[in-house]
C-alpha cells in the first residue's frame, strides 16, 4: 500500500510540475519577461559577483519560478526567458527528473549562464542536455566569482520553499521556444 501511495504521489508531481508551458498570449510573455528580469535583480542583489559573469556571457536563461518533487523518482521544470546582450530573445522550457535516493518537494528560481558562443549556439541548435556532472550553486554573496561551467553553462538556484534530499542521477532538459 505505502509503495502505491509514492507512486501514485510521484506520478502527481510529475504530472503537475510538467504541465509548465510557455505562455502563448502577449500579456503573459510580458508578465514571464518582467518577473524574469525582477528575479535576476533579486539574485544580483544576493550575489553581486553575479553580474560581472552575466555581462561576459554570451547569453542566460532566467526561470523566476520552477520546482521539483517526488520520492525515489522526482520531476520537475519551469518556464523561463533566454536573453542576449541584456534582451530576450527567446522563452525556455527546462524539464528535470532525478532518480535513485530523493524525497520531497521544492520551489526555487533559477539562472542558467552560458559561457560562450559555441554552447549558446548548442542550446539554440535543439534541446540542451545538463549530464549527470551538471551541478547547481545556491545563490549567495560570491558564489558565482568562484563557479564552474560544465558544457558551457553554470547554474544558479535562489531557493523559495520546500526542502529535498537528493543522492540521485538527475537529468535536466532545456528547450527554447519563440
Amino acid at each position: 500500500m505505502r509503495g502505491a501511495i509514492g507512486l501514485i504521489a510521484t506520478a502527481a508531481s510529475l504530472c503537475v510540475l510538467g504541465c509548465a508551458h510557455t505562455p502563448t498570449q502577449p500579456g503573459a510573455r510580458a508578465d514571464l519577461i518582467n518577473a524574469a528580469r525582477r528575479t535576476l535583480a533579486q539574485m544580483e542583489a544576493k550575489d553581486p559577483t553575479l553580474r560581472p559573469l552575466i555581462d561576459s556571457a554570451a547569453g542566460y536563461i532566467v526561470f523566476p519560478t520552477a520546482g521539483e518533487g517526488g520520492f525515489l523518482i522526482s520531476g520537475g521544470g519551469g518556464t523561463g526567458v533566454m536573453f542576449e546582450n541584456g534582451q530576450p530573445v527567446h522563452f525556455a522550457e527546462m524539464r528535470r527528473v532525478s532518480a535513485g535516493a530523493v524525497a520531497g518537494g521544492q520551489r526555487y528560481s533559477q539562472v542558467v549562464v552560458i559561457k560562450d558562443r559555441d554552447a549558446l549556439q548548442a542550446l539554440k541548435n535543439g534541446r540542451y542536455d545538463f549530464g549527470a556532472n551538471a551541478s547547481a550553486v545556491i545563490v549567495r554573496t560570491g558564489a558565482a566569482a568562484s563557479a564552474s561551467f560544465d558544457k558551457g553553462v553554470a547554474v544558479f538556484i535562489d531557493a523559495k520553499r520546500g526542502a529535498m534530499v537528493n543522492a540521485s542521477l538527475t537529468g535536466t532538459r532545456i528547450r527554447l521556444t519563440l
